[in-house]
Order: C-alpha cells, then sequence, then structure tokens
C-alpha cells in the first residue's frame, strides 16, 4: 500500500494510507507510481491525477508542483489541485470565454502566454469535468 498526500498551499486535498496506485502527470509525461516504487523526485505537470485505492478511484486536476516518493510514501504539493466532482462548469466556461476573447483581441498591455496557459488549464478541467461527471 501506498501513503498518499496532495497538498496545495492552502489545504490538504486527498490523503490515503491505502492507495494501491497513483497516476499523475509530469513534466516528462505520465508515471504511475505502484507500491515500492524507487524512490523519486520531479516536477508535477498539468492534468489529471488517478487515485486507486479499495474504494475505488479518485480523479482530481493538478497544475504543476513536486511530487516525492520515498519508500511507500507519495507526497504531491502542487500549484492547484481540484477533486473531479468540486470542478465548476460555470466556472471553467467564463474563464474560457474571458481567454478566448483575449486572445481574439490581443490587447497589447496583456501577456498572451498566460493566458493561452490558462485556456489549456480550463481546456483539461473541462475534459476530466466531462468524464467523470454524471450528465
Amino acid at each position: 500500500m501506498l501513503t498518499v498526500t496532495i497538498t496545495t498551499a492552502e489545504r490538504v486535498v486527498y490523503e490515503s494510507t491505502h492507495a494501491l496506485s497513483i497516476t499523475i502527470p509530469t513534466v516528462n509525461g505520465e508515471i504511475t507510481i505502484l507500491p515500492n516504487h524507487i524512490d523519486l523526485m520531479t516536477i508535477v505537470g498539468i492534468g489529471e491525477a488517478l487515485i486507486k485505492d479499495e474504494k475505488g478511484t479518485t480523479n482530481l486536476y493538478v497544475d504543476g508542483g513536486l511530487l516525492q516518493v520515498n519508500k511507500n510514501s507519495v507526497e504531491i504539493l502542487t500549484n492547484t489541485a481540484e477533486r473531479a466532482e468540486d470542478l465548476d462548469q460555470a466556472k471553467i466556461e467564463e474563464a474560457k470565454r474571458r481567454a478566448e476573447k483575449l486572445l481574439t483581441e490581443k490587447p497589447i498591455d496583456v501577456d498572451l502566454v498566460q493566458v493561452e496557459a490558462s485556456l489549456r488549464k480550463e481546456l483539461t478541467k473541462q475534459k476530466i469535468l466531462t468524464k467523470y461527471r454524471p450528465r
């Protein structure tokens, strides 16, 4: 079994001492950590984290940070982590509209690279929401 903790600056988003595996995006691609994984430290990417335990699978949106594996302990310190069931469709749609508007208008006082990154994050959230939310 794995002990998994996912923490943001504000709170602990996920904590379990009985995880069977965790699949998470990193800057070098997606990885899956199983019990007895080698020690590892890497940078978390943007995307979906899947944590399997005895009760099922927990799905989260994660956005950057650090992941450390030490024996059977997985610590993730991330900028943002939201459970799939907590994602808000209305907020995602509004953030997408704002980003798309800025990308269309291209004002000179706005960092368009940041706007594009924000749009990618919202599209990733929407994908996770669509995948796991009942219709």
